[in-house]
């Protein structure tokens, strides 16, 4: 099982949880997390797949053909500004 944790407003399209844990094998691609997560949770895989949310694995900014492992830290970011 991947761990994948939601920040911000994503969390009140999952009902409140901070984390999801996906079933998906050691070397499935960020893609295939993103497709998995289409179907469990549409809203989240249509921000998903507009680019309006950031997948980030092991704390860098993921590309969809970036593989997984399951001891990966994978956190799905919000939209967010800077400061002035």
């Amino acid at each position: 099982m991947f761990q994948v944790r939601l920040f911000g407003m994503l969390k009140t399209l999952v009902a409140g949880s901070n984390m999801l844990e996906m079933p998906l094998a050691d070397g499935a691609l960020v893609k295939d997390l993103v497709d998995s997560l289409k179907v469990e949770y549409p809203e989240l895989g249509k921000l998903l797949e507009q680019k309006k949310v950031v997948v980030s694995v092991n704390q860098e900014i993921a590309h969809w053909e970036t593989a997984l492992v399951e001891s990966d830290e994978i956190a799905l970011l919000p939209p967010f500004a800077g400061g002035a």
